[in-house]
């Protein structure tokens, strides 16, 4: 899957992922639908993944999975070669899991899913069950609380770590798969940057650039692997909320997408 992300990149010349987090009070029309319609339609040749949050559709009942059914439908009609993130993290005991699983994977047909490994390995493995998908693994959060547990130091064989790290650890025993990542924030860039050290091989989804405070040109650098490449860069209010036009917000999330994307490659070429 990861292998299969970073052609997706390199095709479109974009590390740049739209997320698809739309509210009713927010949105610049009232249909939700046809906003994320135009939203994908408006930036889907400067972006290569799409990431619908699933707790923006939830809070819409019944009607907000149909949102999100008809969203995933689109963009797999009208950009095929895109990567859908479905960002539920999802976490629990095996037997839980592997219902999640299934939910993401043959019922919302997600390519890679966000899933908590607090559970321990075996509420991974379910996800793992399914060939060509992938999942993200929570490792270092952007929220500014994150520090309160992900900070917290561990024993391991070395002596001692932090549990971001240790979560890290756990990703890498997947490594060689090339269908497990880790989420690591924009918001704690040295945090990243020793990740990326530490952790070469696993592919970053990197949230947190915009509205919540990352500096693009330093995430860029930091999560980056030595091939220029193993990454994702996450943007949902910062492109989806450009503007609060209903008659220019689809072309204004297509110049926020653009310049995003061409910050980080701006970046990419300063490694």
């Amino acid at each position: 899957m990861f292998e299969k992300l970073d052609a997706a990149a390199i095709k479109m010349n974009s590390f740049v992922c739209v997320g698809l987090d739309p509210t009713i009070e927010s949105a610049p029309i009232d249909d939700i639908a046809a906003f994320n319609r135009a939203i994908i339609d408006a930036t889907k040749d400067v972006v290569s993944a799409f990431k619908p949050q699933f707790a923006y559709y939830e809070a819409m009942g019944i009607k907000g999975f149909k949102i999100l059914e008809k969203t995933i439908q689109h963009i797999r009609d009208v950009a095929p070669d895109h990567i859908i993130i479905g960002d539920g993290k999802r976490g629990d005991i095996s037997t839980t899991a592997t219902a999640y699983a299934t939910a993401m994977y043959e019922i919302w047909d997600v390519d890679i899913a966000t899933i908590y490994a607090y559970q321990g390995s075996d509420s991974v493995e379910p996800f793992l069950n399914y060939p060509g998908r992938g999942v993200y693994i929570v490792c270092r959060t952007s929220n500014p609380s994150s520090r309160d547990i992900q900070d917290l130091k561990v024993d391991d064989d070395n002596g001692q770590t932090q549990v971001f790290d240790r979560v890290a650890d756990m990703a890498d025993r997947w490594t060689a798969t090339q269908n497990v990542g880790i989420v690591a924030g924009a918001t704690f860039p040295d945090d990243l940057r020793a990740l990326r050290t530490r952790h070469p091989e696993l592919h970053f989804l990197i949230p947190g650039v915009g509205a919540q405070g990352g500096e693009v040109e330093e995430t860029t650098r930091a999560g980056m692997n030595e091939h220029g490449k193993g990454f994702l860069i996450n943007s949902s209010r910062g492109i989806i909320y450009a503007s609060s036009d209903p008659l220019s917000f689809e072309s204004e999330a297509r110049l926020a997408a653009e310049l995003l994307r061409d910050q980080i490659n701006d970046a990419c070429k300063l490694k």
